[in-house]
């Protein structure tokens, strides 16, 4: 039976079958209190006289039947502040669904049996900013902790420590510091935890308060109610954003210190708790770092089988075996920014989302790849064929954009199609670290952006850095940030907020040899490791990301010679002037640009700039005709062998744009009208409109 007052969703069986026969006592209408609560005494008496031992159950029977025809009965409570109130208290035990216990507490509650008192009691204030992870495991609310069985025992033997029982996750975001501190919650709940932790409430604090007030709180409760606290958001916590903050988080930290109140942290690197260490050395060195690497992909594999069990039984959602696999091998190959397990569980609720938005109860393997495609921005979406088939389109795309420089983009897309299918050595490296060579304007940034326009889906993927404002050693600060304490500090890094938030991307270093040393040797970590922590500790992954780089560094000027073809060993001549030996070899691949020739200069005229200007002219009622002497005349004044393609750009719309603007009509004339026709000729050595 349905009804539309009815929240299924938010009913468990037993309490829908309730409300069904409290309708059917309704005569079909909406029930109110007495029909649930004679439903209940009829299909629940048991649970009615464990919640009122000392109340007759028949005679209440008798009493709430007699009451069904009497309109001003006081126990005619709405059916919705029955629910509604059901709910809260459904929440507040932190039960999923609302059950006939809690429609019981519910009406006696609104009869005036009990006080809201007994019910909703006054909680402590750390549950009501954090969550008691015990009795979370207690439930059952928490899946198995997988494959840290070291990390656990290790926790709880610091936790044990008399003095200083203090310990800190040092782990990437995403490697599961979390399910650390829930491994040993389940220790706890199960009995299985040493003595000096048995019936222990471990407390995590996803968020904390900069007020005196409410950390003395804190502070009294989790000393009254002997807990465990584990500080979530730890190396924000240590990054205080004015020395006043700061001062008042290390008195915090040192009241809980002096209480002997065992506690848990997570940063992301263990240099970055060093620096952190250094401000406050007598507090931080007592914390024990306890390292938590990514699982491999066998322990994340039953990590999936456990949430697949979960989502078949809570959403009747299938995930066989095969696809698992699958989202272990994808989230393997294509998501390098991120460890083990977070990147698959990532991916395997984003294909949960995608099965469900379409109806669908059992997840294929096919539908990996497409919710991969989707998460990544990768042409995947078919697999590893789409992934071919764009690869070989990238090619002819690129050298559509950028003419006459087949050899820069055949060695770009030789070397970025292995990086990018993962089959070079260092899968952690970037996908790619590239050194364009050439003169000015002859296509490096064009061929960078449209790298990121056509692979990763948006010419926004592309951050261009002019490295002309990184010459000076101090520069270093605006790529990682400032320290605390100093000018910027919460201002954050452009390149690594970008690189974090957008990892699948390129990166462009423009006219790198004017960089700074220093910059240079940031940068050779980031191309040797995949990754570089910021001032404060944090640490972003390029492991997804091109980087390019562009330099316009000529070998006849560098190293003394003239040839009108240099080889591959003279650029690096030239860059050994300006770049270390080591840096060099972590390049993956010289890509040289040539200057522009006039009949390639001659071809962007016709190819690419006139083909875009009669298109834009001819939707506004406009046929143009350009003839060879004109082109012929831009060619000439475009040409430039020391500025290529960027004054050709500024001739064309200087001279011929601005001679056809007063010719325009608008949108609005154009549609419907005659197309006006037009030649662009050369008189008197000038454009000229026939």
């Amino acid at each position: 039976m349905e009804h539309p007052f009815l929240p299924e969703d938010k009913l468990t069986e037993k309490a829908q079958q309730l409300v069904e026969q409290a309708v059917i006592l309704a005569g079909g209408n909406p029930p109110d209190a007495r029909h649930l609560l004679l439903a209940l005494i009829r299909s629940a008496k048991p649970l009615v006289l464990s919640a009122f031992p000392s109340q007759n159950i028949e005679a209440l029977e008798e009493a709430i039947a007699a009451e069904l025809d009497n309109p001003a009965s006081p126990f005619a409570i709405s059916y919705e502040s029955v629910i509604e109130l059901a709910m809260r208290i459904a929440k507040r035990e932190k039960h999923p669904q609302t059950d006939v216990a809690h429609i019981l507490k519910a009406i006696a509650v609104l009869g005036g049996w009990i006080s809201r008192e007994e019910i909703f009691p006054e909680s402590p204030l750390m549950y009501k900013i954090g969550s008691n992870v015990t009795e979370q495991a207690r439930q059952g609310r928490i899946p198995k902790v997988v494959g840290r069985d070291r990390e656990i025992e290790l926790l709880m033997e610091v936790l044990c420590r008399p003095i200083n029982p203090y310990a800190v996750l040092v782990g990437m975001e995403g490697v599961g510091r979390r399910a650390v501190v829930q491994g040993v919650a389940q220790r706890i709940a199960d009995g299985s935890a040493p003595q000096p932790l048995r019936n222990r409430l471990l407390v995590m604090l996803p968020q904390l308060f900069d007020h005196p007030d409410f950390m003395g709180k804190l502070i009294e409760e989790a000393t009254q109610q002997n807990a465990i606290l584990y500080l979530e958001p730890f190396e924000t916590f240590l990054s205080a954003p004015a020395p006043q903050i700061e001062t008042l988080r290390m008195e915090f930290l040192s009241a809980l210190i002096a209480r002997r109140v065992p506690i848990i942290g997570a940063v992301s690197s263990l240099q970055g708790l060093r620096r952190h260490i250094n401000r406050a050395p007598d507090l931080l060195k007592r914390f024990q770092p306890i390292e938590v690497c990514p699982l491999s992909a066998d322990e994340t594999l039953v990590v999936l089988q456990q949430l697949a069990n979960l989502f078949k039984e809570q959403q009747q959602l299938e995930f066989p075996d095969e696809t698992l696999q699958k989202i272990i091998e994808v989230a393997d190959e294509h998501i390098q920014h991120r460890p083990f397990p977070d990147k698959a569980i990532l991916l395997m609720d984003h294909v949960a989302g995608r099965a469900r938005a379409n109806n669908l109860q059992k997840v294929e393997p096919r539908l990996v790849w497409e919710t991969a495609g989707i998460v990544t921005g990768l042409p995947i979406g078919e697999g590893e064929v789409s992934m071919l088939e764009s690869l070989r389109n990238l090619e002819s795309f690129l050298k559509e954009r950028v003419m006459g420089q087949d050899e820069a983009i055949e060695t770009l897309v030789r070397v970025f199609s292995l990086k990018i299918r993962r089959l070079d050595l260092r899968p952690e490296r970037p996908n790619g670290v590239f050194l364009f060579a050439g003169p000015t304007g002859v296509g490096k940034t064009e061929t960078a952006r449209a790298l990121a326009e056509f692979f990763f889906g948006s010419r926004d993927k592309m951050l261009r850095l002019d490295m002309n404002q990184f010459y000076e050693a101090h520069t270093v600060a605006r790529l990682l940030g400032a320290e605390f304490g100093y000018i910027g500090f919460d201002m954050g890094a452009p390149l690594l907020d970008f690189v974090a938030e957008n990892p699948f991307c390129v990166v462009l270093l423009d006219e790198m040899e004017k960089a700074h040393r220093e910059v240079h040797k940031v940068f050779l970590q980031i191309f040797d490791d995949g990754y570089i922590t910021d001032a404060q500790g944090r640490r972003v992954s390029f492991a997804d990301s091109v980087i390019i780089m562009t330099s316009n560094l000529q070998p006849e000027k560098e190293v003394g010679f003239l040839k009108e073809h240099p080889t591959l060993e003279d650029w690096r001549k030239a860059f050994a002037e300006h770049f270390a030996p080591e840096f060099i070899n972590r390049v993956d691949a010289i890509c040289v640009f040539h200057p522009l020739s006039r009949d390639t200069v001659r071809h962007i005229v016709r190819e690419r700039l006139l083909k875009q200007i009669l298109e834009v002219y001819r939707k506004r009622g406009i046929e143009l005709t350009v003839s060879d002497e004109a082109i012929e005349w831009l060619v000439e004044r475009g040409f430039n062998e020391h500025y290529g393609a960027r004054e050709l750009e500024r001739v064309v719309e200087r001279n011929l744009l601005l001679l056809l603007a007063p010719h325009v009509p608008t949108m609005v004339d154009a549609v419907g009208g005659k197309p006006q026709e037009f030649t662009v000729v050369v008189e008197d050595d000038q454009l000229a409109l026939k």
